[in-house]
């Protein structure tokens, strides 16, 4: 495993406890998951796609992992999968939510209703089932939850669709009002706003990496390391921030 920033005796340290990533079969959830993992956390990795290859990948290294098949647009498999997660040591220390879609990158008059819905149903109402199914989880104790924004939702797109742009931008909001909602159960809410990452969401969709300041793509890992950092208890006094993760392509 190539993951291992935060590492489990240091201030980031997560041994002992909880985690769950969404969307984790591939891409930025992949690796979210394994940094989790070699912090020393026990991480419970969904997806609609198997998993198989995630947790095989965090088994080998020594570290802990199960995979779940859910689907996050059903609130009540996301619901009893929060609660399998938990079920070990009764709580969840940690959510990061990475289940999204993009969608087709067509114009306002060109956008399907059906294309709008589903991008809607897994990007917003998938993370709200997500982190509404893991509250419960960590009210007595508190944690920590990161949901996976997009450059997108900040600056109104780049080549994206309308109904992605804004799919990114009520995920940025709902960052802030759970923060103001939870705070007084000792949880903190961050996001993370990548900008172009290179990963099969952006396969044949236009994105050039001479187009950015640095000449290329993020990693997926690049991402990963930030959103392990929001989810550790290093991050415990940071709450309610989207934080740019774009190399520079735009700075808000």
């Amino acid at each position: 495993m190539t993951a291992g920033m935060l590492h489990p005796d240091g201030p980031a340290g997560m041994t002992g406890q909880v985690a769950v990533v969404t969307g984790a079969a591939r891409g930025i959830g992949a690796e979210v998951a394994k940094e989790l993992a070699a912090a020393g956390a026990a991480v419970t990795v969904l997806d609609a796609r198997p998993c198989d290859e995630v947790v095989t990948a965090i088994t080998e290294a020594g570290g802990s992992a199960v995979g779940q098949i859910v689907d996050v647009t059903d609130r009540g498999a996301v619901a009893a999968a929060m609660s399998a997660a938990a079920a070990p040591a009764g709580r969840i220390d940690a959510l990061v939510t990475c289940a999204a879609i993009y969608g087709d990158a067509v114009s306002l008059e060109e956008l399907a209703e059906p294309d709008l819905d589903s991008v809607l149903d897994v990007n917003v109402k998938g993370t709200m089932w997500s982190v509404g199914g893991a509250l419960p989880h960590m009210r007595d104790q508190g944690g920590r939850i990161v949901c996976i924004g997009s450059v997108a939702g900040k600056i109104g797109g780049v080549l994206a669709g309308p109904h992605y742009v804004a799919s990114k931008g009520a995920v940025h909001a709902l960052v802030r009002w759970i923060a103001k909602t939870e705070a007084a159960n000792g949880i903190v809410a961050n996001g993370v706003a990548p900008g172009v990452v290179d990963t099969p969401m952006i396969t044949g969709k236009g994105y050039r990496p001479d187009g950015h300041p640095l000449g290329r793509f993020a990693a997926p890992e690049e991402i990963a390391r930030v959103a392990a950092f929001l989810a550790s208890p290093a991050a415990s006094y940071v709450s309610g921030e989207v934080v740019d993760a774009n190399g520079g392509l735009a700075m808000t």
